[in-house]
């Protein structure tokens, strides 16, 4: 039965193929030339950070209105690292990833045409850089972090099919862990490197 007051214009412009960015983010994974060697810098979040004090990240963040995947990363990129947007070059992006929460993370690539110079801000205590060849030689170790899905009251259990495969659910997520002196990359952030070190080493490295 088709209901009268829903007319077909009224049923396609409730819909679009235009990109939907509510409740997504971008980072950036910034790469600069240092004597003649390139590095990529990673970030140490402020201590005083509401989520992942102290942890090693990318420039990134939530999409502002109206703002695509890559203008927030190189917009977020230029506030958290004190430079301006036209001295970063954005050359490619990578896979997104989704994160525990299944907000959706867009990752791009950039060159900096400057080294920032940041200390203690309210979202970055510091920076750090890692040489690219050093990170292509890396041998990351891998562990597993669990979830686990616990359905509340609800959730009608008793009408669902596989009900049990909800009651108590864990899911099981392998992590890199990429360690340099003092430093631990891991979780979103060493997902990324990795597709990051992944996809170049199939460029550079692939057989002739």
């Amino acid at each position: 039965m088709v209901h009268p007051w829903i007319n077909e214009q009224q049923l396609r412009s409730s819909f679009t193929m235009e990109e939907d960015y509510e409740e997504t983010a971008a980072v950036l994974i910034p790469l600069i030339q240092m004597e003649r060697e390139w590095h990529v810098v990673f970030e140490v979040r402020a201590h005083t950070m509401r989520q992942q004090p102290g942890e090693i990240s990318f420039p990134g963040g939530r999409l502002e209105q109206g703002e695509t995947p890559v203008e927030a990363a190189v917009r977020e990129t230029s506030e958290e690292l004190e430079i301006d947007e036209h001295q970063v070059e954005v050359i490619g992006k990578l896979r997104p990833l989704a994160t525990p929460h299944r907000q959706l993370i867009y990752p791009f690539v950039g060159i900096l045409s400057t080294l920032p110079d940041v200390h203690h801000t309210d979202e970055v205590d510091h920076i750090f850089t890692v040489p690219l060849s050093t990170l292509l030689s890396m041998d990351p170790f891998h562990g597993e972090m669990e979830w686990t899905m616990s359905p509340d009251q609800n959730i009608p259990l008793d009408r669902m099919a596989n009900a049990k495969a909800y009651k108590k659910r864990v899911i099981k997520m392998k992590e890199p862990f990429y360690e340099h002196e003092d430093y631990i990359i891991w979780g979103l952030t060493g997902k990324f490197l990795t597709q990051f070190i992944n996809r170049i080493k199939e460029n550079v490295f692939k057989p002739i």
